[in-house]
């Protein structure tokens, strides 16, 4: 299956360069994380179709859009 993929701030590099990700039926947002090679450690927020979802095991479905933002720091 195929799902849009958008990674945020420092994480932007590793987005396919097509914007989409293949991932085998019943593949999980943790599942998605790496293929990307995406640290789990590194990701705190991120949505699927727009909503906030913070259960990485959530299965994907064809289509779905996943964003990943990273913690950002500052002082």
């Amino acid at each position: 299956m195929e799902i849009r993929v958008k990674l945020m701030g420092v994480l932007k590099d590793k987005t396919p360069p097509t914007g989409k990700l293949e991932l085998s039926a019943g593949a999980t947002v943790a599942d998605a994380l790496q293929a990307l090679d995406v640290p789990g450690e590194r990701v705190h927020v991120f949505t699927v179709n727009g909503s906030f979802e913070r259960d990485r095991t959530k299965m994907l479905q064809p289509d779905d859009e996943l964003s990943v933002i990273p913690p950002v720091g500052g002082g």
